[in-house]
């Protein structure tokens, strides 16, 4: 299944997020996540991909990035999180 973030990953679309991304784990689809427009993540959009990362795992749910953004992977990197995200 893939799952385009939008440009601007935030609190406000966190919750519509959270749903199609537990629907592909729980339907044990394959997930790839398109950050290519991402443009700012606030921290909410952050937790949500980090705890999406770890229940992906969990549930042996396949995953890769499409393309992250420039700016996406830098804010991952200043808030320490590339590794847990896995960018």
């Amino acid at each position: 299944m893939d799952i385009k973030l939008q440009n601007q990953l935030g609190i406000q679309v966190v919750s519509d997020l959270k749903a199609e991304l537990e629907s592909a784990v729980a339907a044990g689809d394959s997930v790839v996540l398109d950050a290519s427009e991402v443009e700012s993540v606030d921290t909410a959009g952050l937790q949500l991909l980090v705890a999406f990362v770890q229940h992906a795992a969990l549930k042996k749910c396949e995953f890769e990035w499409r393309a992250p953004s420039d700016a996406f992977l830098e804010i991952a990197k200043l808030m320490g999180l590339s590794d847990a995200l896995q960018v």
